[in-house]
Parts: structure tokens; sequence; C-alpha cells
């Protein structure tokens, strides 16, 4: 027994004569391990809360980032519906109705009334992705003027879809005649002249709202991340 007592007491360094020293191997040995897995906790800790900030960090951008391709969709293919809206309302002797009656052909008028129907539904459906109060009331207004003119534009194969966007039936709009198509798409009060209306809030609007996004984003990263340093280390 006093052998094994003498033995422990040396390790634990309660014998300053014992060959291992005022400080045993032992209380090394736990020191250094206590030590080692503090260090240990507080590095993990450290860069857990640094890898959840770069996370949050790149969700942001990344959820910024598709709110601005949305916008900037929502913003060209409302400029477009203004365009293919000009070239159809246009009554000079270049006009695409004027030409068709000189040559008989409704080709480039069919070709445009499609053109304008293809980026109206893009328009509706950013619209509708964006879900934003304004937007909303957009959708509303365009839905209105198409039940409105519902009639004039079947006429020329061209029919409203449930969600709002316009289906077009090639046949009959290719077999329209040149008057019909000038009655229903020509003129300041038809259908594509009071959707490019809207269309140029649309735009406007779109445009707003990515300059604000953008705004945003960057006053955000610098805020949150810039006094920490990991705004920096996010973007290395």
């Amino acid at each position: 027994m006093r052998v094994t007592r003498n033995y422990m007491s040396g390790l634990l360094g309660g014998n300053s004569n014992s060959v291992y020293g005022n400080t045993s191997l032992l209380q090394r040995a736990l020191s250094r391990s206590t030590k080692s897995r503090r260090a240990s906790r507080s590095a993990l800790l450290s860069n857990t809360s640094t890898s959840r900030s770069n996370i949050l960090a790149a969700n942001a951008v990344k959820s910024t980032a598709n709110t601005q391709k949305m916008y900037y969709n929502m913003k060209y293919h409302a400029g477009q519906v203004i365009d293919y809206a000009d070239k159809l309302t246009d009554k000079g002797a270049s006009s695409l109705f004027a030409k068709a009656k000189e040559n008989g052909n409704n080709a480039e008028i069919v070709s445009t009334v499609k053109s304008f129907v293809s980026q109206y539904n893009s328009m509706m459906q950013n619209l509708q992705e964006s879900g934003g109060r304004a937007d909303s009331t957009y959708v509303t207004q365009l839905n209105s003027i198409a039940r409105l003119n519902s009639s004039e534009l079947a006429s020329c194969g061209v029919s409203r879809n449930s969600d709002g966007t316009l289906a077009v039936d090639d046949k009959k709009l290719a077999e329209t005649d040149i008057d019909t198509l000038e009655k229903v798409w020509s003129g300041n009060s038809s259908f594509p002249a009071r959707a490019a209306l809207w269309a140029d809030s649309v735009e406007s609007s779109a445009e707003r709202n990515m300059n604000a996004q953008a705004s945003n984003t960057y006053s955000n990263l610098f805020n949150n991340y810039g006094s920490s340093g990991n705004y920096f280390n996010f973007f290395r």
C-alpha cells in the first residue's frame, strides 16, 4: 500500500522529491488535453459563426440576384410590349396596315401580333412571379382590358387563358383579313394601345425596384459584414 500511495503521490505531484518534478506527467498531460479541447471548441465556434455569416450572405446575394433578374426581365418585356404596340397602332403611310393593303399580304401584321402576344405573356408571368402589390394591380388592370376586348381578339384567333396570358390560334390569325386585323389591333382604343399604357407603368416600376434592390443589397452587406470583416472574407 505504501508503494502504491507513493507512486500515486508522485504522479499527482504531491512529492516534491519525485523523479517527475513539481509538476507530474499526468498533470501536464491533463493540462495540455484541457487546453487543446478548449482551443478546438473555440476555433470550432469561431469557424461555425463565420460559416453561418457567409452562408447567410451568400443566400441574400443569391436571392437578390434572382429578384434583380426578374425585374430586369419584367422591364425588358414591358418595353417590348410598348414597341410592338407602337408598330401595330402606327397610322403612317409606311405603317404595317398601309403596306399590307398595298401588297395584299397580312404576313407582317400576323408576325407582329404574335410577337406582341409573346412579350405580353412574358410580362404577365413576371408580374405574377413578383406578387408585389403594385404588380398585382397591373395584372388586374391588364386582365380587365383583355376581358373587355375578348370578343374582338377572338375574331382574330386570340383568346385569354385562365392565368391572364393570351393564346394564339395560328391558322385562324393567318386567315384573318386585313381590315379585321386593323380594326382589332390598330388605333388608340385598341387592345395593344391600352395594354401599352400599363406596360409603360410596369417598365418604370420594374426599373425603380431594380435600383432599390441594388441599393439595399450593398447597404446591408456593408452594414452586416463590414464591421466584422466577414464581408471581405466572403468576397475572397
